[in-house]
């Protein structure tokens, strides 16, 4: 496992000099400044500060811009499973097993790594756009969307975050905490998904597969006639908003226990691929 980890870190530090690396991370922040600008108009015009983390909650947990923001993740991660010139190496020395755990690790530290990332960006554009608060309580804007849902929200500054159950429960720092483990959560499977196509296929159609399924847990949470309940969407269970809606049915509990058992199925599923590798 050491090795995998060390393998995993060393693929990080290559990002500095990886174009697709930065254009991911510069697609992530234009996203995230077109979804969140109009929650930023929103409080300037309700004449409101806006707390730290807001913006990054909101975003993460609302549809539109999540179906959105995990497009720059899918990017980072679409050469999955990241062959390269030392892969023959790399195998000889760790064994097909370590590798494919190094390259699961790398794709949770990369998600990871891309939510965090996402948290400092919208600060510094909620900062940029006016008053920034960090202090651990919701702003007057964040409470005036989620307990009154304005009609002029919607029709004015086309932005909705109807989740009272959710900024009832929990505050910003916590919200955020889940919303970084939700949202990465998501990816990670996604990505894994990803991965595994590509390796047993000899083209990498993968993000062709993730972004499809993408696109389907969307529909299953726009309520789209697909018939399937949002509670069995890997989508919908990426927003930690949902938790909180009784009426949906969600579950933690259960939400990880689908979680860890897709990771150990597509864990397995690449061991697989992984022997028709040539060493």
């Amino acid at each position: 496992m050491i090795k995998s980890i060390k393998s995993a870190l060393m693929q990080i530090t290559s990002w500095k000099t990886d174009l697709r690396v930065i254009m991911a991370f510069l697609f992530g922040f234009i996203l995230l400044g077109i979804d969140g600008y109009p929650y930023l108009k929103f409080a300037s015009f309700v004449r409101s500060d806006v707390q730290a983390l807001e913006l990054f909650v909101l975003c993460g947990s609302t549809g539109y811009a999540f179906l959105a923001l995990f497009l720059g993740n899918l990017l980072l991660m679409s050469n999955a499973p990241f062959v390269s010139e030392t892969t023959t190496y790399e195998m000889l020395r760790m064994g097909k097993k370590r590798w494919i755990d190094s390259k699961i690790i790398y794709i949770v530290m990369g998600s990871v790594i891309y939510s965090l990332v996402l948290i400092l960006a919208s600060v510094v554009f909620s900062c940029l756009k006016g008053t920034v608060s960090f202090r651990n309580e919701w702003s007057y804007a964040m409470q005036e969307l989620a307990f009154k849902q304005p009609s002029y929200a919607i029709t004015s500054f086309r932005i909705a975050f109807s989740e009272r159950a959710f900024v009832s429960a929990v505050n910003p720092y916590l919200a955020a905490l889940l919303t970084v483990v939700c949202n990465s959560a998501y990816s990670i499977l996604i990505c894994l998904f990803m991965m595994t196509v590509n390796l047993f296929s000899t083209h990498n159609f993968g993000w062709i597969v993730a972004g499809v399924m993408h696109i389907m847990g969307y529909a299953i949470y726009s309520d789209s006639g697909i018939g399937i309940p949002m509670r069995y969407s890997l989508f919908c269970n990426g927003m930690p908003s949902n938790f909180f809606k009784t009426e949906t049915g969600f579950n933690v509990a259960g939400a990880v226990c689908l979680f860890l058992a897709v990771i150990l199925i597509l864990r397995e599923a690449c061991f697989i691929a992984s022997r028709k590798m040539q060493v």
